[in-house]
């Protein structure tokens, strides 16, 4: 009746499962291998698995297994609704100093930035799980930290689809001085609230 706990376990936790949760609750690990063979789950990464019936969320899996993991870039642009795009790279920020090995098909960040920790918010992800991302003033404010590294049309877009739907100056303002992006900011939107 282990194994039934387990499944159990898993779906309590969106159709997922990992060594830590079967620690939490006192249940071996080989319980994994065992339902793995019994077709009952499914390896979906290293240490994680997942219900057959569960769709795989790359987004989520990061966040299990790298519980540092924030998502910057054209992720929190994805995850916040500030881009135009159905699927982007995936981008993750690390603190300096926390030990992650490369990541697959992520692009990984290291900040020694102070403010690594501003606007890290809880989004959803498109499958409804709940992943650590920066916040909407954070992703516009990173889209001036690191102009370069975003396309023109994306850039655009986030910053028009912000300007008029999320519009929060206050916030915005005060993540871009401590971020010392103030300037060119606050210049942005002020032309578009000309306009």
């Amino acid at each position: 009746m282990i194994k039934d706990k387990v499944i159990v376990l898993a779906e309590q936790h969106n159709g997922y499962i990992n060594s830590r949760i079967l620690k939490e609750h006192g249940v071996p690990n080989v319980y994994l291998t065992r339902l793995v063979r019994d077709k009952r789950l499914e390896k979906a990464f290293k240490g994680i698995y997942v219900t057959p019936d569960t769709v795989v969320d790359q987004y989520f899996i990061y966040s299990l297994k790298y519980p540092h993991v924030v998502y910057s870039g054209e992720s929190s642009l994805f995850l916040n609704g500030l881009s135009s795009k159905q699927s982007v790279p995936m981008e993750i920020t690390l603190p300096y100093g926390v030990n992650v090995p490369e990541i697959d098909g992520a692009t990984v960040v290291i900040s020694r930035r102070g403010n690594i920790g501003l606007g890290v918010v809880s989004l959803e992800t498109p499958f409804g799980n709940e992943v650590r991302s920066y916040d909407r003033e954070r992703s516009i404010c990173d889209l001036f930290m690191r102009p370069d590294h975003y396309d023109a049309e994306d850039r655009n877009y986030a910053i028009r689809e912000y300007a008029g739907h999320h519009l929060n100056l206050e916030k915005l303002y005060d993540y871009a001085e401590k971020l010392k992006v103030y300037e060119n900011v606050r210049n942005v939107f002020e032309v578009l609230s000309w306009n």
